[in-house]
């Protein structure tokens, strides 16, 4: 079964929890905020599934040199505006969703933390545009993709490289229908952090947030800023450099960041 002795040996992908034949195994929170799996020993049946699909166990050795290296930017503007970079996650997610594919990605939930979700709609992929610097939840998506990847559907499920790491051990087969998407991570902050950060932030609430983006362009594509919008009246509660924001110091001095 799966013990975790050490955090750096757990990067949270969930892939265990999801993979259990038994459902004995559930994701917790530590003191820090990050979530680590415990077993109920009294149903775990020993089949070392959680093992086998664990990607910080099964470390493959990976060809260092690139194979090929693609520069490419969207064409709308508005999406670059709302994109972290150059917009080329909907440009791919655009063409998976118009051959009857499913797109998944991280977009925020009803209390501003981060989730993994899946659409089938064009509209559905402006919640998923953007860096979102908190640690992401996968709940039950790496089964729902494993679902409509043998319904023959085509995949494209975007997510940190820890993350697809996992996808690709809990799947244990290649998928010609799934396309992986991942991007460079300098880590993941504590979902704890963010949390208190926005109830220090925003003294009406956090049902008053209506926009939060990570590297926003107000200030330019090089110096983004993080940006915070409040309800009803749309109000821009903060627009601030990243090195001005305490939340953005944080993640960019690693102090916020899990151990793994």
């Amino acid at each position: 079964m799966i013990l975790i002795k050490d955090k750096q040996d757990c990067c949270g992908c969930g892939a265990c929890a999801a993979r259990c034949p038994k459902q004995c195994i559930t994701l917790h929170r530590d003191s820090e905020g990050f979530l680590y799996p415990q077993v109920d020993t009294q149903l775990c049946i020993d089949c070392g599934l959680c093992e086998k699909v664990c990607p910080v166990i099964h470390q493959e050795p990976k060809e260092q040199q690139p194979r090929q290296a693609l520069a490419a930017v969207n064409r709308d503007e508005s999406v670059r505006e709302t994109s972290s970079s150059g917009g080329v996650f909907t440009l791919l997610a655009e063409k998976v969703l118009a051959r009857g594919g499913v797109v998944f990605g991280a977009r925020y939930d009803e209390q501003w933390q981060v989730v993994i979700d899946y659409t089938e709609s064009i509209e559905g992929l402006a919640a998923f545009r953007g860096s979102k610097y908190v640690q992401a939840r996968t709940a039950d998506t790496f089964k729902q993709c494993e679902a409509f990847l043998k319904a023959g559907r085509q995949v494209l499920y975007s997510g940190t490289p820890c993350q697809i790491a996992g996808l690709h051990r809990f799947l244990r087969k290649s998928y010609p229908n799934l396309l992986a998407v991942d991007f460079i991570c300098h880590g993941t902050p504590s979902p704890k952090v963010w949390s208190k950060y926005l109830d220090e932030v925003v003294a009406a609430g956090r049902q008053a947030v209506s926009d939060v983006q990570f590297r926003n362009k107000r200030l330019g594509w090089k110096k983004f800023s993080f940006y915070l919008e409040t309800t009803p009246s749309g109000q821009v509660s903060i627009c601030s450099p990243a090195g001005d924001n305490p939340y953005m110091r944080a993640f960019l001095s690693d102090m916020s960041l899990r151990p793994s």
